[in-house]
């Protein structure tokens, strides 16, 4: 697998960090003469360099960190022939742009939205682009094949789509685990390959509107929850699954093969959008077979939540810039993985506009939180995105909730 990112459309110049990380391995060698005489001056030298290049890693990813999710579309499929493999390649990028922009729209602003401004030109999507990433290419004579992530900017989306007076919801529900429970003549299967576990991963609603989590299937997984307990809805169980995915609920989400092509698919139990009572018979269309049954099923049950969590909070586009305020606020964590997880959410969080960081170490950091809604409201967005802002001794500390 091949994965890179370079920017559309912005010729931004090089990063201080980009320079401070490049430049870091000859500091080091610098100061393995400047210090050779006393180890413990070296040592503490290069932690206090690793921790400035860590901050200045991360401030740049903080630049390219969407203030939300539903900016980034993964998994864009494209395929192009030309005359040339390079402009098939180049060919098949436009393309991806083209095909994020929709999916992002759809999943912003539902069908409707997606036949209005099915007629946007290509370049006035090109200028709303962020930057794009390869997950995976193939290239032959003539032939480009690939799978991409598209990144578009919030605030000119935003403009955008203000400017066109579509009306549409950037809020993120809070996650939900699904839990694909298959039942056939020979039994019953929820981590083995299968044509429903392979349709609601196909559906990549990681970063959808209403964040849709498929459990990795790992040893921890398999342990925990096993094909009895998933149809009995142990309690216990899918308690576990829930925690360890940080999700606010876990559903069973099951298929019955009743036919060649025909499947009965089930989903019942409190969600984010709600109480939810799928149940109906799903069939195949051109002769797909369960497969395509299977991934009708889950991609309706997905656009039925999305629908309802849009009706639920929907909101006028912004047409204006709204006022920042900025508060110092502390995080703590113990681990880079753990620090990288929280920026992600507290980024995720609807009236979040940046994160910018003061000081950091191994065990916290100190940072300057933006955003553009009222205080206590903040509070409540990061509290229902499972953060807790609280006020210790004077100081502003956020953490997990």
């Amino acid at each position: 697998m091949r994965s890179f990112i370079h920017d559309v459309q912005t010729k931004r110049d090089r990063s201080n960090a980009g320079i401070a990380i490049e430049g870091a391995a000859s500091l080091i060698e610098n100061m393995k003469l400047l210090f050779a005489t006393d180890f413990r001056q070296f040592r503490n030298a290069v932690n206090c360099l690793v921790l400035i290049v860590f901050a200045c890693f991360c401030a740049s990813r903080a630049a390219l960190a969407l203030e939300n999710p539903l900016y980034t579309i993964t998994g864009v499929e494209v395929d192009v022939r030309a005359e040339t493999a390079a402009l098939a390649k180049k060919q098949a990028i436009t393309e991806a742009n083209v095909k994020a922009f929709t999916l992002f729209v759809q999943r912003v602003g539902g069908d409707a939205i997606v036949h209005r401004l099915s007629d946007i030109p290509t370049k006035r999507i090109d200028a709303l682009l962020d930057s794009l990433s390869i997950e995976e290419e193939r290239t032959g004579p003539k032939r480009y094949i690939g799978k991409l992530t598209v990144r578009f900017l919030p605030a000119k989306t935003r403009k955008f789509l203000g400017g066109l007076g579509v009306t549409y919801s950037e809020k993120v529900a809070t996650r939900t685990v699904i839990v694909p429970l298959w039942r056939t003549a020979e039994g019953i299967m929820i981590w083995e390959d299968n044509p429903w576990r392979t349709a609601w991963l196909a559906l990549r609603a990681e970063n959808a509107a209403v964040p849709l989590i498929v459990p990795l299937g790992d040893l921890a997984d398999t342990d925990t929850l096993t094909p009895e307990l998933a149809a009995n809805r142990d309690e216990a169980s899918l308690e576990a699954i829930r925690l360890r995915y940080e999700a606010d609920s876990v559903l069973i989400a099951e298929a019955t093969v009743i036919g060649e092509d025909t499947i009965q698919a089930t989903l019942v139990g409190n969600s984010p959008v709600g109480q939810l009572e799928f149940d109906k018979e799903y069939a195949a269309e051109n002769g797909g077979g369960v497969d395509e049954a299977a991934r009708t099923a889950a991609l309706r049950f997905h656009q039925v939540m999305l629908q309802r969590w849009k009706k639920k909070n929907e909101t006028a586009p912004i047409t204006q810039s709204l006022p920042v305020a900025t508060l110092p606020v502390a995080v703590a964590f113990f681990s880079t993985e753990e620090w990288s997880a929280l920026r992600a959410r507290i980024l995720s969080t609807p009236g979040v506009s940046g994160v910018d960081i003061s000081a950091i170490s191994q065990g916290g950091a100190i940072v300057q939180l933006s955003y553009v809604t009222g205080f206590e409201q903040l509070r409540q967005s990061l509290w229902s995105a499972g953060l807790a802002l609280q006020n210790v001794g004077g100081t502003w500390v956020l953490q997990a909730s």
